[in-house]
């Protein structure tokens, strides 16, 4: 559509310019046979009066030879060539002019055959000079050179020259007239063409401005990256189409973006899955070491209390020199029990070691609590003779709580076993079990009062954390590894209990120790 206009006007302006140039060609065809006639009229006067100079001529040697014997016969025959000459070309000029003169006025018809007559004059008079001077006519009259058939030539010359003067001017008028006229249509062409090629610009101009702008402003918004921007695809051209490819492409273009940030985005869920997964395994390695760590720390600490225990009972039986069989046989008995504890701890652990455990398994049964803590007070009373410290137990109430008893008999070993390490020589450990109410509920409530290095500041929060040890601690005993309570603590929960410390204002410290009563009733031992 739009290449058909743009055609369309290239064609109208082709046309016009050949239409300037023809009549450009028209205009100067014109002038240049104004001009031409102009000129043959002036040929013509010039021939009438080169005729008439030679006319002279030749009656100037006429009288020249009249008294001269011997005259130029040569200049003669100059003067006559010249004057032929002069004739023929007068003619030859008159014909031409006559044809190329359009005989449309009469004025300048009766001028053609005017000049016509003039020159059959002229030619008779030639005639019967070129005879006269031919034979040298000694009876030559001057009238031979004035008259012709009863006219006067002078009269005739200037009738010629003065006629010839009338056309040269009107020719002249018409090649300047011609000249004004293709000036003028050359104006008015450049003009119309001018206009025209004004008009088609603004036309097209303003036939392009919305299309171009349209194109543009797409251009830009796709350099942009918006890709939803769509072009008019409503214009009925070429630039229609145009829009239309270029709204495909931003289709495609939209199309393989999503692709890529689809790509893109499964790439980066992969890298997070990866990246969540190592997160996940390196969390679980550093659980794992942990787990190991808090293994070992366990392994060490459970074993050490029973084979402390073990030890201390064969130490002390051995430093009597003489002991009755009861006494070799109970000391025995204790390290028998000692050593079954041992095995138990042992077993447990290397069952926690193979699957990964690090929460203590308890099995939940209906016992005496006291039961547990009497075998405990008797490892802890070993360790006591040791470094002489005594351990006293003034009230062990009995009750029926759900529980494990091994679980029960390592936290009271903890307990006993921390009451004596962190007393000083000499010392005293009290242990009492009573039951008391809480908030409208029966728990059975363990106290070991010691007389130890007490408690500080904070501590008496933070040494359930594992690994941690207060300042007194560490310098009493360093070779602590702090995980006891932990362990107690965590024992604890698990039977649905309370642990706690207490500073005690004559020094030391009291641990208590609460579980939920079941009943009253102390449950029958097994």
């Amino acid at each position: 559509m739009f290449q058909r206009r743009l055609g369309f006007a290239l064609l109208v302006l082709t046309l016009l310019t050949f239409i300037q140039g023809g009549v450009a060609i028209w205009a100067i065809d014109g002038a240049r046979q104004k001009v031409e006639l102009g000129r043959l009229s002036s040929d013509l006067h010039t021939g009438f009066m080169a005729f008439s100079d030679a006319k002279n001529r030749l009656r100037t040697w006429l009288v020249d030879a009249q008294n001269n014997p011997s005259p130029d016969l040569d200049q003669r025959d100059f003067l006559l060539q010249e004057m032929r000459s002069d004739l023929q070309q007068l003619h030859t000029d008159s014909d031409r002019l006559a044809e190329r003169t359009t005989q449309t006025n009469e004025q300048v018809t009766a001028l053609i055959e005017e000049r016509r007559a003039a020159l059959v004059t002229f030619d008779k008079l030639f005639q019967a000079l070129e005879t006269t001077a031919l034979a040298l006519s000694p009876t030559l009259a001057t009238e031979q050179f004035e008259q012709v058939d009863g006219q006067s030539l002078q009269v005739v010359l200037a009738d010629a020259l003065a006629r010839e003067r009338t056309l040269l001017a009107q020719q002249r008028s018409d090649a300047d007239r011609s000249m004004q006229q293709l000036i003028m249509l050359a104006v008015l062409a450049t003009i119309t063409l001018t206009l025209t090629i004004l008009a088609v610009f603004w036309y097209f101009a303003r036939a392009l401005r919305r299309p171009i702008y349209e194109l543009v402003m797409g251009a830009k918004a796709f350099q942009r990256g918006e890709l939803t921007h769509r072009l008019d695809e409503n214009m009925r051209d070429e630039f229609g189409r145009v829009a239309a490819r270029m709204n495909l492409m931003a289709d495609e273009l939209s199309q393989h973006r999503q692709a890529e940030q689809d790509r893109q985005q499964h790439l980066e869920d992969l890298v997070e899955v990866r990246t969540r997964e190592l997160e996940q395994a390196l969390a679980s390695l550093r659980q794992l070491g942990k787990q190991r760590q808090q293994l070992l720390e366990d392994i060490s600490h459970e074993l050490r209390t029973p084979t402390t225990s073990i030890r201390g009972e064969a130490e002390i039986t051995l430093r009597q020199s003489v002991r009755s069989e009861p006494e070799y046989r109970q000391a025995l008995q204790r390290i028998a029990s000692d050593a079954a504890h041992l095995a138990d701890v042992i077993s447990d652990l290397l069952t926690m070691a193979r699957s990964d455990m690090v929460e203590w398994q308890v099995q939940r049964h209906p016992l005496d609590p006291s039961v547990p803590l009497r075998d405990a007070i008797g490892q802890a009373s070993t360790l006591g003779r040791l470094r002489n410290i005594t351990l006293h137990s003034e009230q062990l109430t009995t009750a029926t709580v759900l529980g494990d008893a091994q679980r029960l008999q390592q936290i009271y070993g903890i307990l006993l076993d921390n009451a004596v390490q962190y007393s000083f020589t000499g010392g005293t450990v009290t242990i009492t079990a009573t039951i008391e109410e809480r908030q409208g509920k029966h728990v059975w409530e363990l106290c070991v009062y010691d007389q130890g290095i007490g408690l500080e500041g904070q501590d008496a929060q933070r040494l359930f954390e594992r690994g941690y040890r207060g300042v007194q601690a560490c310098s009493h005993r360093p070779d602590g590894q702090g995980v006891g309570l932990a362990i107690a603590m965590l024992l604890t929960r698990l039977h649905g209990g309370q642990l706690w410390l207490e500073p005690v204002t004559e020094g030391g410290c009291v641990a208590r120790l609460q579980l939920p009563v079941h009943t009253l009733e102390a449950a029958p031992e097994e």
